[in-house]
This record gives C-alpha cells, sequence and structure tokens, in this order.
C-alpha cells in the first residue's frame, strides 16, 4: 500500500477517533428559555453556530412561558435559563434559590406599542412620563403574570404614579398573540420586545414607550438577562458553568465582532420573519449587546433600588441579592 494512502488512512483513523472522544467526553445539559425572542440571541448562536458543543456540551434547548423556565430550575427538571434577575430574586425570596453566573444584558429593551386609535386619544401626553400616566384605564397584554415585561410595565407605571395591576386592565397573551390581538382591537396595547414591537408598528401602531430609545435611563443597569443555574448545580458540575458561559461569550464576540454572520445564524430561528424586521430587531439587540459575559453586583443592586416598589423591604433583597450570584465564572475569575 503506498505511503500517501497508509497516512491519509491514519490521520482519518486519528481523527475520527478523536471525534468520537469529544462526541463521548459532551457533558448533556438542558437550557430552557422563558420565550422566543431576539433577547436569547447568544443561546441561539451558541447552539447554532456549534459553540456549545465545541466547548464540551451537550445542550438541549427549550422554551417555556415566561416564569415556567425559572420554576424548571427550581424544579430540578433543567440546568440553565437564562432571565431576569429580578424574577430571580422575586424566587429567592419565596425560598426558591438559584443561582446567577453571568450578566448577558444590563440595558432594558422592553417597549410598549399601543393602537394607533389608542395613541390618537392621547396624542397630547409628550414625555416618557406623561406616557406612562396615559396608560391609565387601558388594556395591554403581557406575556405572563410576573415575567419581565410585566415588571418593566410595573416600573414604568411607578414613574407615573399610578400601579399597573389597579390602573390598568392586564391580559396575557403568548408574543406570536400579541400583534393580532391589538389588530382586532382586544387590548390596547402591549408591553414586550423586538421583533414583536417592531411589526406591530410597521402595522400601524405607535412605539409609545421604549427602553432601547432611552426613555426611562434610570433603569439600568438591571439584571435584564442573566445566565441562571439550579440551586447547587455549579458547585457539583462547575466545569459545566465554565462550559456553559465560555460558549455564551462566544456568541457575544460573534455578535460585536461580525454581526452579519450572527444575524445570518439568527435568521434560522426567525425563517417566517421579514428579513429587514428581524435586521432591525438585531440592530437595536446588537447596540445593547456586552463584548462579554459580565459580572452582576452593580446590576443586581440598581435592580432592588428601581424594579421594586415601596411596599418592598429593600434592605433585606439587597441582602438576599448577594446570595442568589457568584462572578467566579466571569471575566478574569475564569
Amino acid at each position: 500500500m503506498p505511503h500517501t494512502l497508509i497516512r491519509r488512512l491514519a490521520i482519518g483513523t486519528v481523527l475520527a477517533v478523536a471525534s468520537l472522544a469529544a462526541s463521548a467526553q459532551a457533558t448533556k445539559a438542558r437550557l430552557v428559555l422563558p420565550a422566543l425572542s431576539v433577547l436569547f440571541a447568544p443561546v441561539y448562536i451558541a447552539e447554532d453556530a456549534g459553540y456549545f458543543k465545541e466547548a464540551g456540551l451537550d445542550v438541549d434547548v427549550s422554551q417555556l412561558a415566561g416564569p415556567a423556565a425559572l420554576n424548571a430550575l427550581i424544579g430540578g427538571s433543567a440546568d440553565f435559563t437564562t432571565i431576569a434577575g429580578l424574577l430571580q430574586l422575586r424566587a429567592a425570596q419565596r425560598g426558591q434559590k438559584t443561582l446567577a453566573i453571568a450578566g448577558l444584558q444590563e440595558n432594558a429593551t422592553t417597549e410598549i406599542v399601543l393602537s394607533a386609535e389608542a395613541a390618537g386619544r392621547l396624542s397630547a401626553a409628550r414625555s416618557p412620563v406623561e406616557r406612562a400616566r396615559a396608560l391609565r384605564g387601558l388594556t395591554l397584554a403581557v406575556d405572563a403574570a410576573n415575567g419581565l415585561p410585566h415588571a418593566f410595565l410595573r416600573y414604568v407605571a411607578r414613574q407615573a404614579g399610578i400601579d399597573a395591576d389597579r390602573d390598568i386592565r392586564l391580559v396575557f397573551i403568548a408574543p406570536p398573540g400579541m400583534d393580532a390581538a391589538l389588530q382586532k382591537k382586544d387590548v390596547d396595547g402591549f408591553a414586550f420586545s423586538s421583533p414583536f414591537t417592531l411589526e406591530a408598528v410597521r402595522r400601524g401602531a405607535q412605539l409609545w414607550i421604549s427602553g432601547p430609545r432611552g426613555d426611562f435611563p434610570d433603569l439600568n443597569p438591571t439584571t435584564y438577562n442573566v445566565l441562571v443555574a439550579r440551586d447547587g448545580y455549579c458547585t457539583s458540575a462547575a466545569a459545566n458553568c465554565r462550559k456553559m458561559v465560555a460558549a455564551l461569550d462566544r456568541s457575544l464576540a460573534l455578535i460585536g465582532t461580525e454581526p452579519q454572520k450572527a444575524l445570518a445564524l439568527l435568521a434560522r430561528r426567525f425563517d417566517k420573519m421579514d428579513p429587514e424586521l428581524l435586521k432591525q430587531a438585531f440592530d437595536s439587540f446588537q447596540r445593547n449587546t456586552p463584548a462579554r459575559a459580565m459580572p452582576m453586583g452593580k446590576a443586581f443592586a440598581h435592580t432592588v433600588e428601581t424594579m421594586f416598589g415601596p411596599q418592598d423591604d429593600k434592605a433585606a433583597l439587597s441582602a438576599l441579592a448577594g446570595t442568589i450570584y457568584t462572578d467566579d465564572f466571569v471575566g478574569g475569575a475564569r
């Protein structure tokens, strides 16, 4: 047999063995997301670009609406989620502990859109606070009770001296159905993030209050999206937590340095969406995306200060917040 052929066979065998070994070493993990949203682009990219596998993780990514994603960790049926630290802290108040291990976004990018008819009636409201006050008496949709859009709406309402749960009629609708409800006049508007808000605006709705536009900048920095592990997981499987953060770091880097490649990967997930709409949503997301996963101390402290109401014991919440996150897996800690 010719030496060249022997060498090729040998190289092929080595590569095959290496591939099998890598596959055998991959650790299974389950990551549950609370919605289909561009907000979770780092996860989609890490899965579709192969970053999880290259880090040695076999990640099952699924979806459970709103706070149910966090409940999956609490119940032990999932290992990770990415969710607002506010929701994690609310669960910890009830004794349901989890551990945030990386900050993925500190700028609030939730938006509130109103139908053209409702916005027209309220056109005298100009400033963000006036617009928030004008929400009194309207029917607005959010995705889930006590989810992030609901929390954002509560924050906005407090800035105008109203109570979102008392002064606004809330209905709960999955994000893909929000614009349809708006078109049928079942609701006056909804609170969520792009691309759903952008799609509604393209159909004639008005962007009423916008996090990305900077309408309420004092909200930032907040734990808008953090990577959370189930209680005890990063003690027994610290290597998996490091691998998860490392894979998401690669996604964040791609979004920042090669946005066209990142957008092409996202287009597979949002293949039924108008490409220009997806690009607009991605551009907004990219502007608010960090270069890599961030430490969370400052964001958790500010979340307690801004996202909780006067009825909350903020001193107790601050102490509790210090027990539900670690920066051991981000930055130089790795």
